[in-house]
């Protein structure tokens, strides 16, 4: 029988839908899965089924397990409901982000935003162009025939506001009967006019009239990240999906289950469009417009102010306000929480990072790409049996692009084995994560083994801030919108410079000049000096992952400088009160957006059932307020640990319905 007999006997034709239909080979994969946690995925079924109850990522997984202050603590739920915990951003300016007014502001008039208005009096500007050149142009105008002068200007070395009002002059003179550009043409810079002719492009762009380059304006989102605010407000607005982040600015990133109030910004859009764009969006409001000279970039906050509720609190009112005030006091373990590291403890986002960090490309996409519940759990199970291509075609709408797997998916259905090309398709912030993920998971462990063996006191070794201590920022030049000037991109790109820090001799320890609050343990990377006390601990640490001290990359994208972090921070502004309440579900802080629509404040139940505890506070940036709230009760902080108390109410109401049965019976 010749091969092609016996291919064709062999094969038998799919029945049926599924993501296996028309699938040509020796046999078709029935019954196989793929685990995830405690889950697997069931490829007949097309689902998922949980065989032990999930394991998630713990505090200890993560290194965090040492305390600042010694109380009791107390019990209470973290995040019950989103609408629990409210974050407002605090600007360089140190202004709150507090969205108050949903209005669009109307357009100045053209007279209003020209600087030199009484320059424009006359057609010709001659202090923006000499009579000579403006001559030149008006005889463009007048020119007949095949031949096409070109009037150029050497405009080297000028801004681009001077460039862009030559440009606007020449355009109020003699409107789209002259065709104006910018060249450069050996190392120089000119404006160049030509006369308008068929196939040549009309300079349509309307004229911006506002008072600043970007506008800026307040998000405020619920149970969304900023993320994936920033790419919805890009897609419904319809920029470029595959547009660079820096398109769209912000200065932080706020958690998704929560209520957030933030500054975005834009370069010269329209308020109102950006305001039509938002109006359709779930869960998203935009408002207080303002204009700037200065784009949004991640690290431009002083820090963030929290509004947080904790339900179902069981103390005296003397335990919390002893809880309380030592928090405000001491301070708390400067701990990277658990959003840090992703909710897979089968691949937390450290172990990409890793990999990264080893220039291990296909491993990091391997577990990028793992399958795991949710929207792309068909698209990733396609892609680990089949491969990007047929990944590509199971991709949900709108996530295609929207989210670092749409985007490694779609190239590596082009180039499956270009693994490089592929990540350079993630926007580099999402990347530089990963790699952070990985830095910060060393400094916990090293934070919790400087306060286990020395503890918290300043010790000879210690390193401490001679200045403000900024980590190492996770913007880079290919966040740079493209459209903006070279001028400003040499600006922008300059990486901010480390804190220079001092090393504690005997001398200083003695002074008493430094407290835990001045300490600082570095971030591990090429560019910090390593705290002599602590050093080889790093060492051993990265060794074992095999890295080391100076975590250099033969791959620039993944070579890190490092940072400093304080061990310890005091939140400031702290304040508490306690609330009683009957209604488990309703909310018991109002948001920006309660507030603007007038809703009325929840009210105190003098004999309600349960107690809540409200705690304002501000934090630096960078730092985490679930760190700050389990210093506060000495729980664990988790998403599982705080989800199974969550139905504390419903427990209640079954001993009522026992309670009330058992009344009948007597």
């Amino acid at each position: 029988m010749s091969s092609r007999g016996f291919q064709g006997s062999y094969y038998r034709k799919p029945r049926g839908r599924g993501p296996y239909r028309g699938f040509r080979g020796s046999r078709r994969p029935y019954g196989r899965s793929f685990t995830d946690n405690s889950r697997s995925y069931d490829t007949n079924t097309r689902s998922w089924k949980r065989d032990t109850p999930a394991k998630v990522l713990t505090e200890k997984d993560i290194g965090v397990t040492e305390y600042i202050s010694k109380h009791e603590g107390f019990n209470g739920i973290i995040k019950s409901r989103f609408s629990d915990f409210q974050v407002s951003e605090i600007n360089e300016k140190g202004e709150i982000a507090k969205l108050t007014d949903t209005s669009v502001p109307e357009p100045p008039d053209d007279g209003q935003v020209v600087e030199d208005e009484d320059l424009l009096l006359n057609k010709y500007n001659l202090e923006i162009l000499p009579m000579e050149t403006w001559d030149k142009i008006n005889d463009l105008t007048l020119s007949n025939g095949p031949i096409f002068e070109t009037v150029k200007v050497d405009v080297t070395g000028k801004s681009k506001e001077e460039r862009t009002k030559i440009h606007d002059a020449v355009k109020k003179a003699f409107g789209d009967s002259i065709v104006g550009s910018t060249v450069t043409d050996d190392d120089k810079k000119y404006c160049t006019f030509e006369k308008y002719r068929k196939g040549v492009r009309i300079d349509n762009r309307v004229k911006w009239l506002w008072p600043g380059e970007y506008v800026h304006f307040i998000v405020y989102k619920e149970n969304c990240d900023t993320m994936e605010a920033a790419s919805r407000i890009i897609k419904s607005l319809r920029l470029n999906s595959s547009a660079k982040t820096g398109v769209i600015g912000y200065a932080g990133t706020k958690d998704r289950r929560a209520k957030t109030s933030q500054w975005f910004s834009l370069r010269k859009m329209d308020p109102r469009k950006v305001a039509a764009a938002c109006r359709s969006l779930q869960d998203i409001t935009v408002g207080n417009f303002t204009f700037s000279d200065v784009h949004l970039r991640l690290g431009m906050l002083k820090g963030n102010r929290f509004r947080i509720c904790l339900r179902n609190v069981t103390a005296s009112d003397e335990v919390i306000d002893k809880c309380c005030s030592l928090l405000r006091e001491n301070g708390f373990i400067n701990y990277y929480g658990l959003q840090r590291f992703g909710s897979r403890i089968s691949v937390p986002t450290w172990q990409i990072g890793l990999h990264l960090l080893k220039n291990n490309l296909e491993a990091a996409i391997k577990c990028i790409l793992k399958p795991r519940p949710g929207p792309l759990e068909e698209a990733l199970v396609q892609y680990e049996t089949w491969g990007a291509k047929a990944a590509s075609s199971k991709l949900p709408y709108r996530l295609d692009h929207a989210v670092a797997e749409g985007r490694l998916i779609a190239e590596l259905a082009h180039h499956p084995k270009d693994f490089a090309k592929a990540l350079d398709k993630v926007p580099r912030n999402t990347r530089l994560l990963y790699v952070h993920s990985y830095q910060s998971l060393i400094w916990n462990r090293v934070v919790s083994r400087r306060l286990q063996t020395l503890g918290p006191a300043p010790q000879v070794g210690d390193l401490v801030s001679e200045d403000s201590v900024e980590e190492e920022p996770l913007e880079t030049e290919d966040e740079v919108p493209e459209e903006e000037t070279e001028e400003k991109q040499t600006k922008q790109n300059v990486p901010k410079k480390l804190s220079k820090v001092k090393i504690l001799t005997q001398e200083d320890k003695e002074s008493g000049r430094y407290s835990i609050f001045d300490i600082v343990l570095p971030l591990p990377g090429h560019s910090v000096v390593y705290s002599p006390n602590m050093k080889d601990y790093y060492e051993e640490l990265l060794k074992a992952d095999g890295l080391d001290l100076d975590m250099k990359n033969s791959n620039k994208s993944y070579s890190v400088c490092g940072g400093y972090r304080n061990a310890v921070v005091r939140a400031s502004e702290v304040s508490w009160r306690s609330l009683r309440y009957s209604e488990p579900l309703e909310d018991l802080l109002l948001s920006d957006l309660d507030l603007l629509r007038g809703r009325p404040a929840p009210a105190h139940v003098v004999d309600g059932k349960y107690k809540a505890l409200l705690v304002d506070m501000t934090l630096p940036t960078s730092c985490y307020a679930t760190m700050a709230l389990r210093e506060l009760l000495r729980v664990d902080t988790s998403s599982e640990t705080q989800a199974q108390q969550n139905d504390y109410h419903k427990a209640d109401t079954v001993k009522s319905d026992a309670n009330d049965v058992s009344d009948v019976a007597e």
